[in-house]
């Protein structure tokens, strides 16, 4: 590893070192005469005017996390019999479904259709993201899907998949729109996930409305068959065969049993589940009005141009010091 270049025996702090590549550029650029320098003062030039022609960003963020699925609140004797007939509750959405929903289009489509207030542009009058960014056009189909595609770029969400938390950030030209379309999305967001819920509860519903209808008839079948032969056999102690045919119809009654009660349990929480009507996102840090703007990088923005323009005036004279070389040779040619 090479170690940085010393003075004196003494090693170059980082400033120094600046102060050096610094005093090497400038003095390059100065070797490249008026037409190098003319070059660097352009780019410098076309960098601070494309840094002041770009317009304020404004990031707002957010952190949130999405309530899971209720846990199946049946015994722990019944569980194992609901798992077995299949009811038992599915897996619940991962953190990264929700990070993804976040700029589908469903989600991003209605914070582009709410109007926003805007002080500063809007006065006291709402207008909609499409009014504010200006698209425009006689497709509507064509610039829903432009406007779409400018708002993706603009959203951002991030889950950890250790602590199931969502960050969404939003940026926007304004402090308070990147506010505003933030807890647009996180209301979107909400709203479909209930939307989601509720329509998987309605299946579930319609489904465990049949089987309670086929457990009912099959306990009622169950029951039947222990009864006709308790009626048939009114002494079973003496007798081994029996016995044991009527252990298996008491068990056999016994899971019908349960079965049945296990599927008007979960009936029952599918109905519950279909007219819930709670939010299931809960806010950690609900966006805020940044105070700060989060671009454009203006001094990066300077500095790419007067490179840019260093660059051109270094290879300009380049060419011409090629150019000086190679006269003698074409000259002795001729």
């Amino acid at each position: 590893m090479s170690a940085a270049p010393a003075t004196g025996g003494r090693e170059l702090t980082g400033g120094q070192l600046l102060v050096q590549w610094l005093g090497a550029a400038i003095a390059r650029v100065r070797a490249t005469g008026r037409r190098g320098i003319a070059w660097t003062v352009l780019g410098g030039a076309a960098g601070v005017a494309v840094a002041l022609a770009l317009p304020k960003q404004y990031t707002s963020t957010g952190t949130f996390i999405a309530q899971g699925a209720s846990a199946s609140e049946l015994p722990a004797a019944l569980q194992g019999i609901a798992a077995s007939v299949g009811l038992m509750s599915a897996r619940d959405f991962s953190p990264q479904f929700y990070a993804d929903l976040l700029t589908s289009d469903p989600v991003l489509g209605a914070a582009l259709t709410k109007p926003y207030r805007i002080p500063a542009v809007t006065g006291d009058t709402g207008r909609t993201y499409l009014e504010i960014e200006r698209f425009r056009g006689n497709e509507p189909g064509r610039v829903m899907e432009q406007a779409l595609r400018h708002l993706r770029r603009r959203v951002t969400a991030r889950a950890d998949v250790r602590t199931n938390i969502i960050a969404l950030s939003v940026t926007a030209r304004d402090p308070a729109l990147s506010r505003d379309i933030s807890l647009t999305l996180l209301a979107a967001l909400d709203s479909l996930n209930i939307e989601f819920r509720q329509r998987h509860s309605g299946e579930l519903r319609r489904f465990f409305e049949t089987r309670v209808a086929e457990s009912r008839h099959e306990l009622d079948s169950a029951e039947t068959r222990l009864r006709q032969f308790l009626e048939r056999n009114r002494v079973i102690e003496n007798s081994p065969l029996l016995t044991f045919e009527h252990l298996r119809l008491v068990r056999g009654a016994d899971l019908k049993r349960a079965v049945y009660t296990t599927v008007v349990q979960q009936y029952e929480e599918a109905r519950l589940q279909e007219a819930r009507n709670v939010p299931v996102l809960t806010v950690l840090s609900p966006p805020r009005v940044p105070a700060r703007k989060s671009g454009p990088p203006r001094r990066l923005i300077v500095a790419l141009g007067l490179a840019a323009g260093l660059a051109v005036a270094l290879a300009h004279a380049h060419v011409g010091s090629l150019r000086a070389r190679l006269a003698p040779s074409r000259a002795a040619v001729r």
